[in-house]
């Protein structure tokens, strides 16, 4: 009869389990970081993938750059040409030649190929220029002039030392393009008062959450909610807002008419 001390241990020693164990769990991770970067980290990959391929260093592009494309898909051209298209860059000073609805103010981006590398303050466009890319939407519409590009407005901004004070830039700068500027109460009344006026733009100053730091409200829908142009995102330029979504993000309201010395 066997003893307990010949019986066979059925399990295998506690060393190899714990190896076992820790190898399952490092390639467990590895897999997660490689496969998926998680879905959060899908821009890393795309970028580093990218950039791999274009002889580029992740290096090249700056954290707040990637921040922005993994915050917003919609920019991922723009971002992964960073390296290529920041040397040397020429904004396009062609007039607008997109703009086809001319019954409301033209839909632009900020980081828009054509003037999103341009410098900008400490950054470029595509990153800072969200109150010249909302200037140039109104100005185009009110005005009926196509030359009035972002790269105008910007131009003007960068010339006055208004970079850094988007409210200098949308009320003097407003003014000095030879628009009639009003500054409006936040309120839901005024604001569709002032839609409702022939040949004007609304433009607003945001807190910058849930929408780019600037907008241009470019009419109401038929349930009567507010329809913007957000200078980040096309997709929230689609979508329709109630006052009490949008307001409560509004810091400054501009009503911009065409002055009557340019008519």
């Amino acid at each position: 009869m066997a003893t307990a001390s010949n019986q066979k241990n059925p399990y295998p020693p506690f060393h190899i389990v714990l190896m076992v164990l820790t190898a399952a769990i490092l390639i467990n991770a590895s897999l997660k970081y490689i496969g998926g970067l998680g879905q959060n980290n899908a821009a890393e990959k795309e970028i580093y993938e990218y950039a791999t391929q274009n002889g580029f260093q992740r290096s090249d592009y700056p954290d707040e750059l990637v921040s922005f494309f993994k915050h917003n898909e919609e920019t991922k051209e723009f971002v992964l040409a960073y390296p290529s298209k920041i040397v040397n860059f020429r904004a396009d000073l062609t007039a607008l030649n997109d703009y086809e609805d001319r019954s409301v103010p033209p839909q632009l981006v900020q980081w828009d190929l054509r003037w999103g590398y341009l410098s900008y303050g400490d950054s470029v466009m595509g990153l800072r220029g969200s109150a010249p890319t909302a200037l140039s939407m109104a100005a185009v519409y009110v005005q009926k002039d196509d030359s009035l590009t972002p790269v105008q407005t910007a131009k003007l901004a960068v010339k006055s030392g208004w970079e850094e004070k988007p409210k200098k830039l949308l009320s003097d700068g407003a003014r000095s393009m030879g628009l009639t500027v009003k500054e409006l109460p936040v309120g839901d009344r005024l604001i569709r008062q002032a839609l409702g006026e022939t040949g004007s733009a609304v433009v607003c100053l945001t807190d910058g959450k849930g929408f780019s730091q600037a907008v241009v409200i470019r009419g109401v829908d038929e349930e009567g909610k507010f329809l913007l142009n957000d200078t980040v995102s096309r997709k929230r330029s689609e979508q329709s807002y109630t006052f009490q979504e949008l307001g409560s993000h509004l810091k400054a309201v501009w009503q911009y008419t065409k002055s009557s010395q340019t008519q």
